[in-house]
């Protein structure tokens, strides 16, 4: 792997700061209620003439969205410190997406994380579509997470309080 590939990934790493460490925790530790990795996502319907898309914090202070990659519905959280959109394999079977034998390893605040790198052909949200999305398969990952490489293309993100908008 060429040393801009690495760095690239190790860019990755830096997904889900929140997401990951708490999968990460000791053996003894308690395991979050469930209702953190089972929040509801909240919906704006598609915005009339490409407008603002509104989405509601969830209870665990994530943002929370569903979208269609592929064509599969996929609940993400949303992460604006993402790099990737990163999938777990199953959100990634869904979408009809199979594992890459290529692995990578990116460092996380929980340590190094292994990676698979991938190429989502379409992701859409609320009227809000990208192509050619670069994104990685994470095995440890409890939710997908929707990162840079999807909001950039599509459009603008602004936080006002407890609501996130998307243009």
């Amino acid at each position: 792997m060429s040393a801009a590939s690495t760095f690239a990934w190790a860019g990755l790493g830096l997904i889900g700061i929140a997401v990951l460490a708490p999968s990460l925790r000791r053996a003894d530790a308690p395991a979050p209620p469930p209702a953190v990795l089972s929040a509801p996502a909240a919906f704006s319907a598609p915005a009339p003439s490409g407008g603002p898309r509104n989405y509601a914090r969830s209870a665990d202070g994530h943002f929370y969205v569903e979208a269609q990659v592929n064509g599969a519905r996929v609940r993400f959280i949303v992460d604006t410190g993402a790099s990737f959109v990163a999938l777990t394999p199953a959100d990634a079977r869904r979408a009809g997406i199979a594992l890459p034998d290529e692995r990578a390893s990116a460092m996380g605040a929980g340590g190094e994380v292994e990676v698979r790198p991938i190429v989502i052909d379409r992701i859409a949200l609320d009227g809000l579509e990208a192509r050619a999305v670069r994104g990685a398969i994470a095995e440890r990952l409890p939710v997908s997470l929707l990162g840079q490489s999807f909001l950039a293309q599509a459009g603008s993100v602004e936080i006002r309080g407890d609501v996130m908008v998307l243009r």
